[in-house]
């Protein structure tokens, strides 16, 4: 392919690194359940380790291609951990990894499937009940907390309309560090006439606040932001890539992203449309940039590079050869 119609890209991990803020988000929010809830929802004093999360669990849960959204993520270590099947396992972090292990596309759907099978179905209907997932801030406690630390006070108030009720200091979505230049989206908008637009998991007021002035390169009827759309619709559905190609009248894409979820829904894509749709993975931002390197290429990523600055010179490879 020496030209596409567009490029569409993920935010995090590839424009933005989320590794001190989601990432942050997801062992605060799972550390924040476990202190103050045990099973029937009482708060405890005095529970057991709460800070068991790690940067290599997050990304054994996000290379199933099920856990797009970071509060799926922190939900299933809580309701992993809160079960208590891993009581017969010393080590609850390799607990977490072996849950992750048994996980898939099918996201939480799948970690419950497979705690069923160490704990009673009751059990994990309770937990459910108890954390009030999934539903949004305001009806979950989890997704509240989650909300109030990565938005902060003031961001989670304009994006629900109410106050928050447990956090009010400094949001973590101001860790969130820019990676793509402006000569590189200078670059881009140029080759593809200004058919940039993002598919990303965030809501659009994450997204324009992380991206800064970067967003303004962007197509916003184009753009899709799967936090402000129904939840049916969150990658590895093929949805919002098909909507974003439609909206520009694309029918040939490059989607940027660094993850299994968006491997997944670019293939679906093709499947369903017939569409000629170019992944391209990036791997500098991940807790495990070589392993994520690996994965990408051998699960069939088109090309493979370590950051999104690399990308007009990859093209101009593509062409020279072409």
């Amino acid at each position: 392919m020496k030209d596409f119609d567009c490029a569409l890209f993920d935010v995090d991990g590839c424009l933005v690194d989320i590794r001190k803020s989601y990432n942050a988000a997801i062992k605060r929010s799972v550390k924040f359940i476990l202190k103050n809830f045990n099973s029937d929802g009482r708060t405890l004093t005095n529970r057991r380790r709460t800070d068991l999360v790690t940067d290599k669990i997050i990304l054994k849960f996000r290379q199933t291609g099920g856990f797009n959204n970071d509060v799926d993520t922190s939900y299933a270590i809580c309701l992993a951990e809160l079960a208590e099947p891993h009581k017969r396992i010393p080590d609850a972090r390799n607990f977490l990894f072996q849950v992750a292990s048994n996980s898939n596309e099918e996201g939480i759907a799948s970690v419950e499937k497979y705690l069923a099978t160490l704990t009673s179905t009751t059990r994990i209907k309770n937990l459910k009940r108890r954390l009030g997932y999934p539903a949004p801030p305001g009806k979950s406690v989890l997704a509240t907390i989650f909300d109030e630390l990565f938005y902060g006070p003031n961001l989670f108030k304009k994006l629900h309309n109410f106050d928050p009720i447990y956090y009010s200091g400094k949001p973590l979505i101001e860790n969130d560090k820019l990676i793509i230049t402006k000569a590189t989206a200078n670059s881009l908008a140029r080759r593809f006439k200004g058919n940039l637009a993002v598919v990303s998991g965030r809501s659009k007021l994450a997204a324009e606040f992380s991206l800064k002035s970067i967003f303004g390169y962007l197509k916003p009827n184009c753009s899709v932001f799967l936090e402000d759309e129904p939840r049916e619709f969150a990658k590895p559905n093929p949805y919002a890539i098909i909507k974003a190609m439609k909206n520009m009248s694309a029918r040939t894409a490059l989607y940027v992203g660094d993850a299994s979820e968006d491997l997944i829904m670019v293939r679906r894509a093709e499947k369903k449309t017939n569409l000629r749709i170019a992944f391209c993975g990036i791997y500098g931002y991940s807790s495990k940039p070589l392993e994520t390197k690996v994965h990408l290429a051998n699960n069939g990523a088109d090309f493979v590079i370590q950051d999104i600055n690399d990308l007009p010179n990859m093209l101009n490879n593509i062409s020279l050869k072409k």
